[in-house]
């Protein structure tokens, strides 16, 4: 008995204690609390992707030219050729003779809203992408292509001109509403527009003809269908601006013509290229081509702001030297003059720098500054469009770089995704500079051979010279670089692998080559390398902490140079900039 109370009076001592301290917490004076009246700060809203909508027009996105999708272009599928066949008719034999084609090439069919969505949004479709589209409404279609389609789940496209709708005479009858109706509800098949008359030449009609052609037959196939109806094949592909404006303010939102090519090479998604099916073939091995040679390949990379350092040595015996680290600044002389890469470097308070990319007038007497292609440069921040429109039809294909300070992104160019500020801005939202270079030379680490580089490069491309290259490492540390002797572009390309290269690019060359380090030149295009570089419109201006050459054979290299630049006034005391060889000269 005595235990058990001892027990107990010990549990009410605890528990008094318990409740004192708490009632002392509760009676103390309160601390000031330093984050009282402080609102917790709002979370960044991050606007949400806009969802797809086919019907709402939108431009080609940089980030559908990671691949190259193959359209093909059918007519009637007939059992067998007759006295009425043409020679773009397909029988059965043939048209699965095709499907056995691309099912051995491992083939991936798209709808035609997946070839949009791509094509606007960026959205990645599978490599070796085919889209099959028919033109003319034609019943052999209903009888013969639709039932192979339907059992292999295949999608297609059926482009329809409207006051034929029913007409069963001749050798080429036409499917009918209800038969349209069928295939429009399997979700296999899509309708799209094809005028109401199939003019044989549509853009040469009066404009007011055209309207009535595009716009008619669209209404009446979305009171039928009861949908909306975007996608459209002009009649023989024939088109020309007026029509493609009228075409988009209609509502339509792809279009497509005659041209070969791949899908994303085209002039614009109102004027999407496809192959007439008898050069299936041929089609679908150029967009595999175009794919690897090209590259269809869209990369962005963290920049990785390393310390300055300079580099010479032989790699894969290519005697390559070159810059590495810092963040580039892209300059070009407001003014429209040319100067010398040491004369950038110097006015625009550099470490380094290096000759630009390609311009307009490549006289050695030249002095405007016009590019070659979109450009923006970070001392003018004034975005240039190229306009040239028989020139850009050469740059397709291109690759289109663009940065600001912490990323660096490159694309294939495109005169509809990639020639204005804003398609530039899809690839990088942020970016501060950009120019269009001369060719790819090494992607995912390896040298691209000279027919590959050919595919989208000018012709004297691989022409020996003095050549200079720019890129990045794997580790996202960027690199400036060049040949040390005259060379094709093809074994820089080798050289640029081998010394680490990730990604790399040609910039201008012959006697715009230059490499500036530390108030020094590195490279030149000269035969002399105590001489600089001819004056350029264009410069990469690199800045950063400045390191030390990293290697014995670099640090010769740079004790053997010769100095850059020298500033002194002239008589009106305005800044000149001038070489030091040359003006040991003059006084001579």
């Amino acid at each position: 008995m005595h235990r058990f109370n001892l027990k107990y009076v010990a549990i009410l001592v605890v528990v008094a204690m318990a409740f004192y301290g708490c009632t002392s917490k509760l009676n103390a004076p309160k601390q000031p609390d330093a984050n009282a009246g402080v609102k917790p700060a709002p979370l960044p809203v991050v606007p949400p992707e806009p969802a797809y909508d086919p019907t709402a027009f939108a431009p080609l996105h940089p980030r559908a030219l990671s691949s190259r999708v193959t359209v093909l272009m059918f007519h009637d599928v007939v059992t067998e050729r007759g006295k009425g066949s043409v020679y773009f008719d397909s029988t059965v034999d043939e048209f699965n003779q095709i499907l056995d084609y691309f099912d051995e090439q491992g083939a991936h069919y798209l709808s035609l809203k997946d070839l949009h969505e791509h094509l606007v949004t960026g959205k990645e479709v599978p490599e070796r992408s085919v889209v099959l589209t028919f033109d003319d409404n034609y019943q052999g279609f209903y009888d013969n292509a639709w039932p192979i389609l339907k059992s292999k789940n295949i999608p297609s496209g059926m482009f329809v001109h409207t006051d034929f709708v029913g007409n069963k005479s001749g050798s080429h009858p036409k499917m009918s509403w209800d038969q349209l109706k069928e295939l429009d509800k399997s979700g296999l098949v899509e309708i799209g527009g094809h005028t109401c008359s199939h003019p044989g030449d549509l853009k040469s009609l009066p404009i007011d003809d055209q309207e009535r052609e595009l716009a008619e037959s669209k209404s009446l196939l979305e009171e039928q269908l009861g949908h909306p109806v975007p996608f459209l094949a002009y009649p023989v592909g024939s088109a020309d601006s007026k029509t493609i404006e009228l075409t988009k303010s209609l509502g339509y939102t792809m279009a497509f013509t005659m041209k070969n090519g791949p899908a994303e090479e085209s002039p614009g998604v109102l004027e999407i290229q496809r192959t007439i099916q008898t050069k299936y073939k041929d089609a679908f091995e150029q967009s595999q081509d175009r794919a690897k040679n090209v590259p269809a390949a869209v990369v962005t990379t963290d920049i990785n702001n390393a310390p300055i350092t300079l580099t010479a040595g032989e790699f894969d015996g290519i005697s390559l030297v070159f810059v590495s680290g810092g963040v580039p600044v892209s300059v070009r002389d407001p003014a429209g003059g040319r100067k010398s890469v040491g004369t950038y470097v110097e006015k625009h308070s550099g470490m380094a720098g290096m000759n630009g990319t390609f311009f307009v007038n490549a006289a050695l007497r030249g002095t405007d500054n016009a590019m070659i292609g979109p450009f923006k440069s970070q001392n003018e921040g004034v975005f240039f469009v190229d306009r040239d429109a028989r020139r850009l039809e050469k740059l397709i294909g291109r690759p289109l770089i663009a940065w600001n300070e912490t990323k660096i992104s490159v694309a294939p160019f495109s005169s509809e995704a990639l020639n204005s500020e804003d398609g530039v801005r899809q690839l990088h939202p942020e970016f501060t500079d950009c120019f269009l270079a001369g060719a790819w030379i090494v992607h995912n680490g390896e040298a691209r051979s000279r027919s590959e580089i050919s595919t989208a490069a000018a012709g004297d491309f691989n022409d020996p010279r003095k050549r200079a290259f720019f890129g990045w490492k794997s580790d996202g540390t960027l690199v400036y670089g060049a040949t040390q002797n005259v060379i094709t572009t093809s074994a820089m390309a080798r050289g640029a692998a081998a010394a680490g290269l990730q990604e790399a690019f040609l910039m201008d060359s012959g006697f715009s080559t230059s490499i500036v380090f530390n108030g020094k030149i590195l490279a030149t295009g000269h035969s002399s390398e105590s001489l600089p570089s001819r004056e350029v419109p264009h410069a990469l201006v690199i800045k950063g902490e400045l390191g030390q050459p990293i290697d014995v054979e670099s640090k010769k290299a740079f004790d053997d140079a010769k100095s850059s630049t020298e500033i002194s006034s002239d008589t009106n005391g305005e800044e000149v900039v001038k070489t030091k060889k040359r003006r040991r000269s003059r006084r001579r």
